[in-house]
């Protein structure tokens, strides 16, 4: 049985000056799990994250949360949402728990041994009474996240969480996301463009492009539908014209093979009828390969397409 979805965005449309920031954006995030939020700049990602967090509002749709209605419930919510939205600033005389203290206390207090908790959960515990001032930048962000999770947050929120950190930073923030996702049964929506980073730490995604969602669906369905086959040939020019008309197929040079071209088949195809074909057509057929697509590749074709109405089994 499937978790039951924390966060539900349906028919989402927002517009600015006459243009469709959102147009009809459906997500689902459930519980535990790590969804990842991509997009071109100007895709939509802020505008929908904005909205989630209450401070922007739809021109159309709902937006529930734990089962509430976002904009009837809204303080109810959003006491159990936190996010990063943006590189956090911190008083730097003071120490990640003193921060913590004041930050929080503007709303309410909270026992010294809770924050500290948080501040475990992040890996800044030995940290915690040292100055902001000597934390490397990877540090803040973890204390950036150690405050999200304050008082009680069920819903984690992080706008581009790995930016400005070194390849070390990346992988803990990796861990420390998957961490809080498997250990508090914490949902997680990332908004990222590192894609590669996306695939490694998300169960499931969503593709935003001009205002619509192309694609959601989880990481193994990408891996398992993005397959390809490919075909390097060189011969007569009319018939690989031919051949790249083929619906199910399309046409690029190659790669390692000066003065060929590389078919490539996304859709169930007779390949070896087509191997046989060029072969007697008098074509030379140089490779055939069989791979999968990654989650980059998914992204660039389909953000370059713009196809609204893409569906997985198009991958």
């Amino acid at each position: 049985m499937s978790p039951e979805p924390v966060l539900v965005c349906h028919g989402l449309t927002k517009l600015y000056r006459g243009r469709a920031a959102l147009a009809g954006v459906d997500i689902e995030v459930r519980e535990g799990e790590v969804f990842g939020l991509l997009g071109p700049n100007g895709a939509g990602k802020t505008t929908l994250i904005r909205m989630i967090l209450g401070l922007g509002l739809p021109k159309a749709g709902s937006i529930s949360v734990f089962g509430l209605d976002l904009f009837t419930h809204r303080r109810q919510v959003l006491r159990h949402v936190g996010a990063v939205v943006e590189a956090p600033v911190f008083m730097e005389y003071l120490s990640g728990l003193e921060n913590l203290s004041r930050l929080v206390g503007l709303t309410r207090a909270l026992p010294e041994a809770h924050l500290l908790d948080s501040l475990q959960a992040v890996g800044l515990r030995e940290a915690a009474r040292a100055k902001v001032g000597t934390y490397s930048y990877g540090m803040k962000q973890r204390l950036g996240i150690a405050q999200a999770l304050l008082p009680d947050t069920r819903l984690l929120i992080l706008d581009e969480p790995t930016n400005g950190l070194d390849p070390h930073g990346i992988a803990g923030m990796r861990r420390l996301i998957r961490q809080l996702a498997l250990e508090r049964r914490m949902s997680v929506l990332i908004s990222s463009h590192l894609l590669t980073e996306i695939e490694h730490v998300c169960d499931r995604v969503a593709i935003i492009h001009k205002g619509r969602c192309l694609v959601q669906t989880s990481i193994d369905e990408v891996r398992t539908h993005s397959v390809r086959v490919e075909i390097d040939v060189r011969g007569p020019a009319a018939l690989i014209e031919a051949l790249s008309r083929e619906p199910a197929a399309t046409a690029c040079p190659a790669l390692d093979h000066d003065d060929a071209t590389t078919l490539v088949y996304r859709d169930p195809v007779d390949i070896p009828g087509r191997v046989r074909h060029l072969v007697q057509s008098g074509a030379d057929v140089l490779r055939v390969q069989t791979r999968r697509e990654t989650l980059e590749e998914v992204f660039l074709r389909l953000t370059h397409s713009g196809d609204s109405d893409v569906r997985i089994d198009a991958f």
